[in-house]
């Protein structure tokens, strides 16, 4: 996605590598903050401008999110059973005073001239960046289509650890199952949605008619698969990408 979100020739290898390096970073970072540090770094020192390289980053983290959120909603009239667990809404003084905190923060941001002409110099580039990044339609179907197409190759993955341990329920529950664990594990202020994911995987799996045995080893061995084997890969490709100065 990162690659369709600019008009850059970027090297195929290079790209894959820095997606790899930038997966380790969002794990072991706070809410992902290393997965936007490592593509912006990339784009930048591949020859985009700075504002591009923010729109771009930006745009596809959006493209993301609205994407999984779409499918989501797509998949869970397909089964009845499995629905997302009840938000309690917080109350109006909650409310009220978490929104005051925020316009004080921004009002002391935008009170500092350092800090507001900084803040609005990277709006106004974003803004001038985003024709080039969004002018041409395939670029943005085609991120569009990544993104669902990420979301449906976890969704295989899964398929394939619970197939590994018994019988096989529908693939298209198990697909959904996998959308309703990445969205508990999305809001999971632990990194890479650690425990949350896997507590969510086994309560979804069990929904659909996976034995609760069978549903624990099928979302530990995604788990380690998925999660826990590409680290290493991901620190040697952030070592290798620094080391030769396009990370």
């Amino acid at each position: 996605m990162v690659d369709a979100s600019t008009k850059l020739r970027l090297s195929y290898l290079r790209t894959v590598l820095a997606q790899v390096a930038a997966s380790f970073m969002a794990i072991v970072t706070p809410a992902g903050l290393g997965w936007v540090a490592v593509n912006d770094t990339y784009l930048q020192k591949s020859g985009a401008d700075q504002s591009t390289a923010h729109t771009a980053t930006t745009l596809t983290l959006a493209i993301t999110f609205f994407s999984h959120i779409a499918l989501l909603a797509l998949l869970l009239p397909v089964l009845p059973n499995l629905s997302l667990p009840t938000i309690t809404l917080p109350s109006t003084v909650v409310v009220v005073e978490i929104s005051m905190l925020v316009l004080v923060v921004i009002g002391i941001l935008f009170w500092i001239p350092a800090s507001r002409r900084r803040i609005l110099g990277e709006l106004a580039g974003m803004v001038r960046a985003l024709p080039s990044v969004l002018g041409d339609p395939g670029r943005s179907a085609f991120m569009v289509l990544a993104a669902i197409s990420g979301n449906i190759a976890f969704g295989v993955a899964l398929i394939g650890s619970v197939a590994a341990y018994g019988s096989l329920p529908p693939p298209l529950a198990v697909l959904t199952a996998y959308m309703f664990a990445a969205t508990v594990a999305a809001v999971s202020p632990t990194p890479g949605g650690l425990g949350a994911m896997e507590a969510a995987l086994v309560a979804a799996l069990v929904r659909i008619g996976v034995s609760p045995g069978s549903a624990v080893a099928a979302a530990l061995t995604f788990r380690l698969v998925t999660f826990w084997l590409p680290l290493p890969a991901g620190a040697w490709a952030l070592r290798r990408g620094r080391k030769r100065g396009w990370l």
